[in-house]
């Protein structure tokens, strides 16, 4: 399988999510298939990691996917390689840095309170209405980490 250009990865991660997929789903379904990882497989291992890490609000489930993409990518085989080790934490790291530039900050929680969402760690999923993703920020969030994850 080719993997989509970033463009591509990002605009179906971005659709992904407005169907109903957390926002890491969203993003690592998108792009693991062409990697090695099954679409099923992807949903499944991203689905904890979504409303910023299963609820908590942490890191944004977007970025903790394109952190595993980029690992998927770009990450060593062998557990003892320091230099690809490093090399990865690097690419995770200037990632997240781009994606802090562009919205401030990766933590979920922040990132819902600039859009005046006041949502509280281990919260219940909310239903995905009409009028959820028209206050959601979060389908940028999706979009951009799809597209740079796979730059």
């Amino acid at each position: 399988m080719t993997p989509p250009t970033p463009e591509e990865a990002g605009a179906r991660a971005a659709a992904r999510f407005a169907q109903g997929c957390t926002c890491a789903q969203a993003v690592l379904s998108v792009c693991a298939p062409a990697l090695g990882v099954g679409e099923a497989t992807a949903m499944r291992l991203a689905s904890g990691l979504g409303a910023g890490l299963g609820g908590l609000r942490e890191t944004c489930g977007a970025v903790t996917a394109m952190a595993a993409v980029i690992g998927l990518r770009k990450g060593p085989e062998a557990p003892m390689d320091p230099k690809a080790k490093a090399a990865l934490y690097r690419e995770v790291q200037a990632a997240i840095a781009d994606f802090d530039a562009a919205f401030g900050t990766h933590a979920c929680l922040a990132l819902l309170r600039q859009a005046s969402i006041l949502k509280q760690r281990g919260e219940a999923p909310e239903a995905r209405t009409p009028e959820y993703y028209a206050k959601r920020p979060c389908a940028a969030f999706v979009r951009f980490c799809a597209e740079r994850a796979m730059r």
